[in-house]
C-alpha cells in the first residue's frame, strides 16, 4: 500500500470535498481516513489516502492536485506518508 498525506487548507465553499474526491475517484486512489475542521469561513481537511492502483505518477499527481487548488481558491499538497512522518516526528 502507497500511503500519501494530502493536506487542503483554503476559503471554504461549496463542493471543495466532491471536487477533490471526484478527482482520486476517476484517478483509483482510495481514502482511508478523512478530517476536516471549519473555522469561521476557512476549512482544514486533511486526508491519508492509497495511491497503490493508480496509473498516476506521484508527481503527476501532486500537479494535478495543485490545478484543482487554484481552480477551487485552495492550497492542495501531497507527500509520501514516510516524508510526512520525518518532517513531524518530534
Amino acid at each position: 500500500m502507497n500511503r500519501t498525506i494530502v493536506t487542503l487548507v483554503g476559503k471554504d465553499m461549496v463542493g471543495i470535498i466532491a471536487k477533490v474526491c471526484t478527482y482520486f475517484a476517476e484517478n483509483n486512489i482510495n481514502i482511508l481516513d478523512i478530517s476536516q475542521t471549519t473555522v469561521q469561513d476557512y476549512i482544514n481537511m486533511m486526508m491519508i489516502v492509497d495511491t497503490s492502483k493508480t496509473s498516476k505518477s506521484f508527481s503527476q499527481m501532486t500537479d494535478e492536485l495543485d490545478e484543482i487548488g487554484e481552480r477551487i481558491g485552495c492550497i492542495i499538497k501531497a507527500q509520501h506518508e514516510e516524508i510526512f512522518n520525518m518532517m513531524h516526528r518530534v
